[in-house]
């Protein structure tokens, strides 16, 4: 009995010495084999997703360029029709200035002097308008985004700040940069180029708004109820339009 003993356990001995069968050796390395497929097969599925996702981006791009690049001729269009009307009211207060200046019949000196001013600020004030309009013109290139836009409502809080504040130095970027807003809103945007009889409705207008309830966003549009206006009890619905992760203003 003891003998039996040893030989089995010399023959186990023996057998585990000895390592895998070749059988077993060759199973093996065709289980790491088809692991190694099947981790290059994943890499390139994974590869050929990546680039699938990099050309729609990059094509999204592109066609977000394009459609700034068409904004920006409809921008200069508005503009340039802005500018021939603003030389045409110029031209209208410098004829008025020399017709004020020609007249005599019946009128004092000191009246003459104050229609004068008064007509030399008309002259002055259209003037500037002229150079600010061409400035637009000539910053059509600049396409600027603020961290603020990341949120409609932030976009909006913007524009009670400008009005606060007097600074209209960011309101320009804030239009639709497909210029697919309507003219009030490009009205908005634009307020820093206008005189200052303009840039004082504006004040008055948003100085005091503030947002009614919640921002309501379906895609890529969003819209806001505010009240307005010098005392607060205008109510109006803004409408706001997302381009490549930015809020812009749309209508209202």
């Amino acid at each position: 009995m003891k003998r039996t003993y040893i030989i089995v356990l010399i023959t186990f001995l023996t057998i585990a010495s000895c390592g895998k069968s070749k059988e077993e050796l060759e199973l093996e390395k065709a289980k790491i084999e088809l692991e190694r497929v099947k981790l290059e097969l994943a890499e390139k599925v994974q590869s050929e997703k990546q680039k699938e996702i990099e050309a729609k981006n990059n094509a999204l791009i592109k066609e977000h360029e394009q459609k700034i690049n068409v904004g920006k001729q409809k921008k200069q269009t508005l503009l340039r029709e802005a500018l021939s009307q603003a030389n045409l009211s110029l031209r209208r207060a410098k004829d008025y200035y020399n017709r004020t200046n020609n007249f005599q019949i019946g009128r004092s000196q000191t009246t003459k002097n104050q229609e004068l001013r008064k007509a030399q600020n008309q002259i002055n004030e259209m003037s500037n308008y002229v150079k600010n309009i061409k400035t637009e013109i000539a910053e059509l290139e600049l396409n600027k985004t603020f961290d603020f836009q990341k949120k409609p409502e932030s976009v909006i809080k913007h524009l009670f700040s400008a009005a606060k504040n007097n600074d209209f130095s960011k309101l320009r970027y804030l239009c639709d940069p497909y210029a697919e807003n309507d003219m009030d809103s490009f009205s908005l945007c634009y307020t820093g180029m206008l005189p200052r009889s303009g840039q004082k409705r504006f004040i008055k207008n948003f100085e005091n708004g503030r947002i009614i309830g919640k921002t309501i966003i379906n895609g890529d549009k969003a819209q806001i109820e505010i009240a307005f206006g010098q005392s607060s009890n205008r109510l109006e619905k803004m409408n706001l339009i997302n381009r490549m992760g930015y809020w812009y203003l749309g209508s209202f």
